[in-house]
Parts: structure tokens; C-alpha cells; sequence
């Protein structure tokens, strides 16, 4: 008896799990449901709020024509929704770019600054009308040494020593920096820039091919002068342009030397 009194109470048992077991899985499934509804339902709300969040644009607080410059008295702020706005929007965290730069078009008050409303540091074809006729405009690649650290400006005028691959010098001097990188304004001043990556020069067509050919397979050499010096400097029998150099040993001037007429040096 008590055998079959167990073994109805574990079919009773087994049946019940049999009829919970859906109702289990049906609830699991229903807090997933719950879980990932409400999870969307905050990433949504999310959405909406970013979309509605106020930001900052630049727009223009007067008429602007076509050509004109940005400044501080022709341009004002304006807060509108996020969802309002896009990439070419200027926001007020970029005013600062703006300054100094021309307008494309003319822009009436009120109106958001694009940047495609903003014209280029320079246009291709109005920087290649400034090249004279007889002359091209050369950019070469650069590091720090031949850049001077970045303190290279337009408007600087430098040496170069070109040496082909068969070690043979030639010395092109005189050549105008006319741009570093996209800069073309004499009067920046060189903490503007973080580090030059490019310079061009103004060269003529023989100039240009040395540097070309000295670039590829052979070495260039910088060297800075200034702008007012025309003066050109002989390699040859120029040692008679320096002063005569003492030589001290502890303290005592052991000798002096000096360079004679013929380029050597003679001890005194």
C-alpha cells in the first residue's frame, strides 16, 4: 500500500511539472520581452533627447556679400535643436576658424554659416595664375631640419645644395617660399603651425629639374638667409673673410693662426 500511496504521489508530482513547465517558459520569455522592449524604449529616448539637446551654431548677425570677411562684427550665435543641424554646420567651439576667412556668397542675417559657405586658404586655379611666366612652383616634402623646426615661412628665402647620385654639388640660391603646407600668408606667425609637412618654392625649369634630380636619388641641403642679404658667398679663397683664431691650452694662448692670401693657414 505504501508503495503505491509514493508511487501516486510522484505521478501526481510529474504531471504537475508537466502542466507548470509551459507556464514557466511562457514567463522567461515574457521578461525577455519586457527586458529588451524596455531597453529600447530607453536607447529611443536617448535618441530624442541628443536630438533635442540645444547646440551652438555660428550664424550671421548682419547682411554678408559675397567676398567679404568673417569677424566678430558680422557674426553671431544661435542655439537650435540638435536635429536641426549637420556636418557643414560651423558650431561657436569653431568660431575662431572663421575669422579671418572670405565668404562664397552672400549669407543674410540669421542665416547658419556653412562650410562650404567658407572659401579655401587658396583656390588652385587663382594660386597658379601667381606664378610668373618662366617660372614653377616646386613642393618638396620636408622634416624638421629642412623646415627649421617648423619656423620656414612664405616669404623666407633659402640656399640649397643639391648633390646628385655620382656625389656632384650644385649650389641654387635664392629660391622663395612662396607656401608651407597650405599657408600663404607672410604675416602668420610660425607658433600658428604645429609642424610643417610640405614647402613650395618658386624655381625655374633648370632649377627645378637639379632639385628634382637631387631629391630622387641624391641629397638637398637647407640653408636659411635673409630675405634683404643679395650678396653671394665664393667657396673658393674665402677663408681671408674670417679672423685670425687664438689657440689656448690651460689657460695659456699656445699659438695664433690666420689664413694667408693663398687660402692656408699659418701659425703665429
Amino acid at each position: 500500500m505504501k508503495k503505491k500511496a509514493s508511487s501516486f504521489c510522484y505521478a501526481g508530482w510529474n504531471d504537475r511539472l508537466k502542466e507548470l513547465l509551459p507556464f514557466g517558459v511562457g514567463v522567461i520569455l515574457m521578461a525577455i520581452a519586457v527586458f529588451a522592449a524596455m531597453k529600447r524604449v530607453t536607447a529611443v529616448e536617448i535618441d530624442i533627447r541628443k536630438r533635442s539637446e540645444p547646440i551652438a551654431i555660428v550664424v550671421a548677425s548682419v547682411p554678408i556679400s559675397a567676398g567679404a570677411d568673417f569677424h566678430t562684427e558680422n557674426l553671431a550665435s544661435k542655439t537650435i535643436p540638435a536635429s536641426g543641424t549637420g556636418r557643414r554646420n560651423v558650431l561657436v567651439s569653431d568660431f575662431e576658424l572663421l575669422i579671418g576667412a572670405r565668404s562664397k556668397s552672400a549669407i543674410e542675417p540669421g542665416e547658419p554659416i556653412l562650410w562650404t559657405d567658407v572659401e579655401e586658404p587658396f583656390d588652385t586655379d587663382i594660386f597658379s595664375k601667381t606664378v610668373p611666366e618662366g617660372r614653377r612652383a616646386l613642393t618638396l616634402t620636408v622634416d624638421t631640419t629642412s623646415s627649421f623646426s617648423g619656423l620656414l615661412r612664405p616669404g623666407d628665402h633659402i640656399d640649397l645644395l643639391a648633390k646628385d647620385e655620382k656625389n656632384r654639388s650644385k649650389w641654387i640660391r635664392g629660391i622663395s617660399v612662396i607656401a608651407t603646407d597650405r599657408n600663404i600668408n607672410p604675416s602668420a606667425s610660425p607658433e600658428e603651425a604645429t609642424e610643417t609637412s610640405a614647402v613650395t618654392l618658386m624655381v625655374t625649369v633648370e632649377e627645378g629639374a637639379a632639385i628634382a634630380e637631387a631629391s630622387t636619388g641624391g641629397r638637398l641641403f637647407w640653408f636659411l638667409r635673409n630675405p634683404n642679404d643679395n650678396v653671394t658667398v665664393s667657396l673658393k679663397n674665402n677663408h681671408a673673410a674670417y679672423p685670425a683664431v687664438e689657440l689656448w691650452h690651460a689657460g695659456i694662448r699656445v699659438r695664433q693662426s690666420s689664413t694667408d692670401s693663398n687660402g692656408g693657414k699659418s701659425a703665429l
